[in-house]
């Protein structure tokens, strides 16, 4: 029966725009490296972190070590006994002070930016950790797509021969008439009947449109969806 024939198309083509579109979106899945470029970014922008903050580090360290050094010259000046004169030494008990008083905030700042170094050595390893994580899941998940995408196109193809025979054996008008609908009802060009009604659009039908459906010799439409009708 020709409609039987549509109606077997109908569900070859339903099941190769199925594929079609599980096969478009594992080719999305394998193309997209968001996940691991985040990633990256993120390692990249830790060792960026990592590299400023020994920066500053180091600088601290020099700072502190400077006004130490100083301080010891102050100190030893201080308390050789090279300085006699009592102005002198009270300039330098003042200066040693002075010293004390900034090494004390030197030394602060450089725990501070020790602590921040050692904060972003922390960060860089966890990004590091996450990379290889994401690298890992990743070369998982190729794997998975890879063989669940040549699984789908081997379908396809299957589905595609089948189809190519099916559309051997129908009249070309029927063959056209079938394909503009499909493309003005979204993918649905036939439509089961059941209860006397057309299932697509939920419409009733007339006994003698449904007489005419039955039949199947002949094609016959929904009076109000224009989808051809099939009655199991």
């Amino acid at each position: 029966m020709l409609a039987f024939q549509l109606y077997q198309l109908q569900q070859i083509d339903n099941t190769c725009d199925a594929l079609r579109a599980e096969i478009q979106r594992l080719e999305g899945l394998l193309a997209d490296q968001t996940a691991l470029a985040e990633a990256e970014a993120a390692l990249s922008a830790a060792k960026t972190r990592l590299h400023r903050a020994q920066q500053a580090w180091r600088a601290a360290e020099a700072e502190a070590e400077a006004v130490r050094q100083k301080l010891r010259r102050t100190e030893d000046a201080l308390y050789s006994g090279r300085v006699r004169n009592p102005k002198e030494l009270q300039d330098l008990q003042r200066e040693a002070e002075a010293l004390k008083r900034l090494l004390t905030q030197r030394e602060d700042a450089e725990l501070e930016t020790m602590l921040a170094a050692e904060e972003a050595e922390l960060a860089l390893q966890q990004a590091e950790a996450h990379l290889a994580e994401q690298q890992h899941q990743r070369r998982q998940q190729t794997a998975r797509w890879q063989g669940d995408l040549s699984e789908k196109q081997s379908a396809l193809q299957a589905w595609e021969k089948r189809r190519q025979t099916l559309t051997a054996s129908l009249p070309p008008e029927t063959l056209q008439v079938y394909e503009r609908l499909r493309q003005k009802r979204h993918g649905l060009a036939v439509s089961t009947v059941h209860e006397s009604a057309c299932d697509a659009c939920g419409a009733p039908l007339t006994p003698q449109r449904l007489q005419a459906a039955r039949s199947g010799d002949q094609l016959t439409f929904c009076a109000t969806c224009g989808r051809i009708l099939y009655v199991p």
